[in-house]
């Protein structure tokens, strides 16, 4: 569009300059037909009109010239700005292409994750734990003290104990009774259930079964 404007402005001017060089040269030529009835008279007038002509002529290419270097200069303006808006839409594609390229990774992103939500879960199996005691060992309760073995029994008759119960029942300081417990669940002698607060520990069931079976023996002697 630009272009185009610019094409006419230099039609425009050049249209211009030629009229105005033709009306000059008919308007010469009318005072020259005047003038030849005296040719006396018009010696120095036609010599002025001559110069006047000349002066005129050399205006109209001024004006020409003028006009030719506006002209270049909008056709070199035109000719950048069509430059630019060519790199402008250059740039424009290249986004364009970033987008549609992004929209491809997150629809890729989409269609996994749809695809890891569709995929049946596979239970996971708690691995089995060996007691890291020997339990059938003779004389696995030596190595506790009289308070900690006191611990397991209270521990057995509740089911699950707490440090509070078993603080309460040994009395002896929380601190004391937690470390004890602690020992104990390193050991190898009770499990501790952390899905709740305050913790809650139970005798291993091997662990169980030879308490019961040392209360029943101690039972059997009395």
């Amino acid at each position: 569009m630009e272009f185009i404007f610019t094409t006419a402005a230099l039609f425009a001017i050049t249209l211009a300059a030629s009229l105005i060089f033709y009306r000059r040269i008919k308007m010469a030529q009318r005072e020259y037909e005047d003038s030849k009835d005296a040719v006396g008279t018009i010696t120095a007038g036609f010599t002025r009109q001559v110069n006047r002509l000349e002066r005129s002529i050399q205006e109209t290419r001024n004006d020409a010239v003028t006009a030719k270097v506006a002209a270049t200069e909008a056709l070199k303006s035109s000719g950048e700005t069509k430059e630019a808006v060519l790199q402008g839409l250059e740039e424009v594609k290249k986004l364009q292409d970033k987008v549609h390229s992004t929209e491809s990774v997150v629809e890729s992103f989409k269609k996994e994750l749809q695809r890891l939500a569709s995929t049946p879960r596979i239970p996971l199996q708690a691995p089995s734990l060996e007691a890291p005691i020997p339990v059938q060992q003779a004389g696995v309760f030596d190595r506790l003290t009289d308070t900690e073995l006191d611990v397991l029994v209270k521990i057995v008759e509740l089911g699950e104990g707490t440090v509070p119960e078993i603080r309460d029942h040994i009395k002896k300081t929380r601190e004391h009774t937690a470390r004890m417990l602690k020992r104990l669940y390193d050991s190898g002698f009770i499990d501790r259930n952390t899905s709740g607060m305050p913790y809650r520990y139970s005798v291993r069931k091997e662990i169980k079964e030879l308490i019961l079976q040392r209360g029943e023996m101690a039972k059997a002697t009395t």
